[in-house]
């Protein structure tokens, strides 16, 4: 499991309102990002406050530190993501992904889920 993530801090809703759905999952976090462009949202570099209240300290499963991405939906409603920074995993942790228990929440997408080249 990964370190502090999620943030205890609060944090917009999944799926994004203006996506009509309630359901919305992807396989790794470029394919995500990409078809959310794809519907008009943008990604953005987390601003000073985004990294203290989302990113600080942040580990992923292996330990590694991750970085954090916002996505931003047409609405403005920015969504937190964090990906690890070593090449060799590079797993994504995401806030909303239910676990294969379909109860518990997983918020690794697994191995290289966090590549975003």
């Amino acid at each position: 499991m990964a370190t502090n993530w999620p943030p205890t801090n609060p944090y917009p809703a999944w799926p994004p309102a203006e996506l009509h759905s309630d359901h919305l999952s992807f396989s790794d976090i470029k394919t995500g990002i990409n078809y959310l462009k794809k519907l008009g949202f943008t990604s953005a570099t987390p601003t000073t406050a985004e990294n203290n209240l989302y990113f600080s300290g942040v580990r992923c499963d292996h330990g590694h530190l991750c970085n954090g991405i916002m996505v931003v939906s047409p609405l403005g409603v920015r969504y937190p993501f964090a990906y690890c920074r070593t090449a060799a995993h590079r797993s994504a942790l995401v806030l909303w992904i239910v676990g294969y228990d379909g109860v518990n929440p997983t918020y690794d997408l697994g191995w290289d889920s966090g590549n975003m080249t």
